[in-house]
Order: structure tokens, then C-alpha cells, then sequence
């Protein structure tokens, strides 16, 4: 039995979209195991990810693992855009 999940992102322009699949191009490259594959595509300001794996468990770490890499990928964008857009954020 196969296991596959489709994640879909919208984020606020191509370009932001772009910086993000490449950032997270690599991981879907070069999978740790044989039992997950993962797909990446970019269609304008749209990333769709396809994780599929051999077991329930497996597709759950994978997940975990690409949800956690693109939620630190999009804030780090949406940040270095904000500094870049206003300046240094105050941080204290």
C-alpha cells in the first residue's frame, strides 16, 4: 500500500514562491529513505509538494519534517522582505 499527501502553499508574489522552492529543492532531491519520495512544483506564486511513502509512519515523519522546513523557509523570506521593505526591526 502506498501513502501520499498533497501540501499546497500561496505565498504573496513569484518571486517569494520561487525563493522558497528553491530553498526546499534540494530536500525533495535527495530523500534520507527509499520508502518516501517527495515532488516539488512552482507554478507562479503557487508551490504544490507531493510526499508519498511506503507506510503510514514514514509519510508522517516526512511530513513533519518538510512542514517544519517550509514554515522556517516562508518566515525567513517574509522577514528578510520586511527588513529589506522597512528597515532593522526593533528586537527588544
Amino acid at each position: 500500500m502506498s501513502y501520499k499527501a498533497l501540501i499546497t502553499l500561496e505565498l504573496d508574489s513569484g518571486e517569494e514562491a520561487k525563493t522558497v522552492y528553491e530553498a526546499i529543492l534540494p530536500e525533495a532531491r535527495n530523500m534520507p529513505s527509499e520508502r518516501t519520495r517527495a515532488f516539488i512544483i512552482r507554478d507562479g506564486k503557487e508551490i504544490r509538494l507531493t510526499v508519498e511513502a511506503d507506510t503510514s509512519s514514514s509519510l508522517r515523519a516526512a511530513l513533519n519534517s518538510y512542514l517544519s522546513w517550509l514554515s522556517s523557509i516562508v518566515k525567513t523570506v517574509k522577514y528578510v522582505r520586511e527588513v529589506e521593505t522597512y528597515g532593522r526591526k526593533n528586537t527588544s
